[in-house]
C-alpha cells in the first residue's frame, strides 16, 4: 500500500495538524506502509515531498500567473488582495502537485479542502481521495475578521469576496472527495451543511503516541512552579483563535480575590507581543509567564495543576489530550469539537466560549479544591490512555484507507458495491470544458517545464478556475 498525505498549507506552520500528519506517517512507516507527505514551504515558496528532497519551485510559475491573471484580465480574482494571493498560490500548488505526481498512489489523504479540490483538478487517473477537515475555513476567516473589526456580523462577512471564497473551497473540497475522516461530531455536522452525506464519514478522534509521551514525561522538568502558587497552563499557537485573551481576562478577574496562582503560556505566534502588552496593562506581571516554544511538553506539564483551552474554535487540540495524560484537570471552551473531549465534572470541565467570568469561577473552584483536581485529573488520564492512543487511531484510519482502495479496485472491475456513496467527483470536467479560461500553453513559462506539465495535466485543465472565480456579467 502506498499513501500520499497532502496539504495546501505549510507543513511546519500547521500546529496540531502537523502533529497529526507526522504521527500517522511515522507509525505507518514503522509498520511497513509507504507514506509520502506533500506540502508547502511558505518561506522558500516550494511544494515538496517530505524526506525525499523532491520539490517544485513556485517561482517558476508565479510571475507568469500574476501577469496572465492580472486585475486587468481577471478583475474578480483581485476583489480582495488575500483572495488573489491564495488563489494564485493554489494554481502554483496545483502545477506543483502535477509536476511531482499524484497518480502512483493507492490512496490520497488530503488534510484540507483546498488540497482535496486542487488534487482533483490535476489527476488524470482517478485515485481514491479521502479528506480530513480539521476545522472550518469560513469560520476561522470570520474570527480573523472579528480581531480587526469586532462589530462584524458573520452573515455579512460570508458575503464578502473572501468569505465567499472560503465557503466555496469547503464545498468544492467535499464534492471532490470520496470520503471523509473527522475527529468530532461538530466538524461532521458542519460539513453536512454542505451536502456531504453522512455515510461518507468516519469519525476518528485525534490521539497521542503514548510510548513517545511516556518517554518524554520521564525526563526531568526544568520548569519549576513558584513557591506557594498553583500553575494554570496553556500550550499552543499564540493566535487570536486560541482565545488566550480570554484566559488573561479571567486571570485579571481571579487576581482580585486571590493571588496563589500563576499562568504559564507555552508557544509562539503573531499575537505574542500583544498578549505580553495586555499582561502588563492588566496588572498581571508576576502572575503570567510566557515560556516561548517548549520542546518537551510532557515534561513541562509535570508541575502544572490546571490546564485551560479557551479557544474560540478548535476541533480537538492535542494539547488537551497531553494535559489529560499528565493527570491534569482540563477546562475547555464549549465550542467546536472540544466538548467531545471531556465528561463534565468527571474528566474535565466545559465553560461558555469567550466568557472570562465563567472561566475565572471555574479556576477559583479548582484552586480551592485540591482533592477535586486529583480526582478529575486521575480520571482524565485513565480515559485518555484508553481512548486516545495513536495505535488505535492509526489502525482505524488504515481501515478507512483499505475500504476505499477496495471500493476503487472493485469499481475498476465493474463490481461497485451497492452501498457506495457518490459525492460528485466529476465536477471538474462539467464546468471547465465550457469555461472561457485559457489552457496551459498560454502560460508564459519555460518551454521545458511547460512541456512536462502538459504531459502530466488533464487536457481540460484551465486557468483561472471558473468554479471559484465567477465570470463578470
Amino acid at each position: 500500500m502506498k499513501i500520499l498525505m497532502a496539504t495546501f498549507w505549510g507543513l511546519q506552520n500547521l500546529g496540531g495538524i502537523w502533529t497529526y500528519i507526522r504521527q500517522l506517517s511515522e507509525w505507518y512507516a514503522e509498520h511497513g506502509i509507504e507514506v509520502d507527505v506533500i506540502g508547502t514551504d511558505m518561506q522558500k515558496e516550494t511544494v515538496y515531498i517530505l524526506k525525499k528532497g523532491w520539490l517544485f519551485e513556485k517561482k517558476a510559475v508565479l510571475p507568469a500567473l500574476h501577469s496572465s491573471l492580472s486585475p486587468h484580465h481577471v478583475p474578480a480574482l483581485h476583489a480582495d488582495p488575500y483572495l488573489a494571493f491564495l488563489e494564485l498560490n493554489r494554481y502554483a500548488y496545483e502545477l506543483g502537485m502535477a509536476y511531482l505526481g499524484t497518480e502512483s498512489y493507492d490512496l490520497i489523504h488530503a488534510q484540507d479542502p483546498i488540497s482535496a479540490y486542487s488534487i482533483s483538478r490535476v489527476m488524470k487517473r482517478k485515485v481514491p481521495l479521502v479528506t480530513s477537515y480539521h476545522g472550518s475555513l469560513h469560520l476561522e476567516g470570520y474570527l480573523d475578521e472579528l480581531q480587526i473589526n469586532p462589530d462584524t456580523r458573520k452573515e455579512d462577512y460570508l458575503l464578502t469576496p473572501l468569505g465567499t471564497y472560503y465557503k466555496t473551497m469547503e464545498q468544492l473540497g467535499i464534492a471532490a472527495s470520496d470520503g471523509f475522516i473527522v475527529s468530532s461530531s461538530w466538524i461532521q455536522q458542519l460539513m453536512q451543511q454542505f451536502q456531504a452525506p453522512g455515510a461518507a464519514f468516519s469519525r476518528i478522534p485525534y490521539a497521542v503516541d503514548l510510548v513517545q509521551y511516556d518517554e518524554l514525561a520521564t525526563k526531568q522538568s526544568s520548569y519549576s512552579a513558584p513557591p506557594n502558587k498553583k500553575v494554570i497552563a496553556f500550550t499552543g499557537r499564540l493566535e487570536y483563535i486560541k482565545g488566550i485573551h480570554v484566559l488573561l481576562e479571567a486571570a485579571a478577574i481571579l487576581k482580585k480575590y486571590r493571588g496563589d496562582f500563576v499562568i504559564w503560556i507555552a508557544g509562539e505566534g503573531s499575537m505574542g507581543p500583544l498578549y505580553k502588552e495586555q499582561t502588563q496593562n492588566k496588572g498581571l506581571k508576576g502572575h503570567v509567564k510566557f515560556w516561548g516554544m517548549v520542546d518537551n511538553v510532557p515534561s513541562f506539564l509535570k508541575n502544572v495543576h490546571i490546564y485551560v483551552q479557551p479557544s474560540l474554535q478548535d476541533t480537538q487540540p492535542f494539547s488537551v489530550t497531553e494535559a489529560q495524560l499528565a493527570g491534569i484537570p482540563v477546562i475547555v471552551a464549549d465550542t467546536a469539537g472540544m466538548p467531545d473531549m471531556v465528561v463534565e465534572g468527571k474528566t474535565g470541565y466545559v465553560v461558555p466560549p469567550s466568557d472570562a467570568a465563567a472561566l475565572a469561577r471555574k479556576l477559583d473552584y479548582l484552586l480551592t479544591h485540591p482533592k477535586v483536581r486529583t480526582r478529575v485529573g486521575t480520571a482524565a488520564r485513565t480515559w485518555a490512555r484508553k481512548y486516545r492512543s495513536l495505535e488505535r487511531q492509526a489502525k482505524d484510519t488504515l481501515a478507512v484507507y483499505e475500504r476505499y482502495i477496495k471500493k476503487d479496485r472493485m469499481a475498476e472491475r465493474g463490481q461497485d458495491e451497492k452501498t457506495d456513496v457518490k459525492i460528485g467527483r466529476d465536477a471538474r470536467t462539467e464546468f471547465l470544458s465550457t469555461s472561457p479560461a485559457f489552457s496551459l500553453p498560454h502560460l508564459p513559462i519555460a518551454s521545458e517545464l511547460l512541456a512536462d506539465l502538459m504531459s502530466k495535466l488533464p487536457a481540460d485543465y484551465r486557468l483561472p478556475d471558473r468554479k471559484v472565480i465567477k465570470e463578470e456579467k
